[in-house]
């Protein structure tokens, strides 16, 4: 089953597709309109095979920024935590995920990365911590999963996990990549 998220926009973008062609067919093929008419019927006929590609280019494969083998863990370290789970969709990308998108910043239900591999759907918390990584970023992203309909609920950090973190992840089944997966990642 797909993430609600992907289903909407995959609905959204095929209709505003499927209303790009029709007003392309219709302003090249009617042949009864008045040259008044045809004009804006080319401008939009422009305008929607513009959008087309746009969402074609979009749709394709993401090609990633990051290059492996040029981070250390320790360069993640002094980054913001958004620049952190930007750099994290960027990391899973290169690792064979299909995809990886922020979640919105605002309301994310515990969950700042949502991704696809191999048909799976996973939902991410990014935690780029000083510290250990508590039980708290557990419970948020089992929490997650479940509002976003993903397969895997995962918590992602430049730091390790306490002993009560790696157990209740354990018991629900929550994945944990701590700082030497990354460092993996990474390289």
């Amino acid at each position: 089953m797909r993430p609600r998220y992907i289903t909407i926009r995959l609905a959204i973008s095929t209709c505003l597709c499927m209303i790009a062609v029709l007003g392309c067919l219709l302003s090249l093929f009617y042949k009864g309109t008045p040259t008044a008419l045809r004009t804006p019927g080319a401008a939009f006929c422009g305008l929607s095979s513009l959008f087309i590609i746009y969402r074609i280019i979009c749709l394709s494969h993401k090609r990633s920024i990051f290059r492996k083998g040029v981070y250390h863990s320790r360069d993640l370290d002094q980054i913001s935590g958004a620049d952190f789970e930007a750099l994290s969709c960027d990391i899973l990308v290169a690792n064979g995920f299909e995809f990886a998108e922020n979640t919105q910043a605002s309301v994310d239900f515990g969950v700042d990365v949502l991704a696809r591999r191999d048909g799976i759907t996973y939902a991410i918390q990014c935690k780029r911590y000083d510290s250990p990584v508590g039980i708290d970023a557990v419970q948020q992203v089992y929490a997650g999963r479940a509002y976003y309909e993903c397969h895997v609920a995962m918590v992602l950090t430049n730091q390790y996990f306490t002993g009560s973190a790696r157990k209740l992840a354990d018991k629900i089944g929550v994945v944990l990549w701590d700082r030497d997966m990354l460092e993996e990642l990474l390289q």
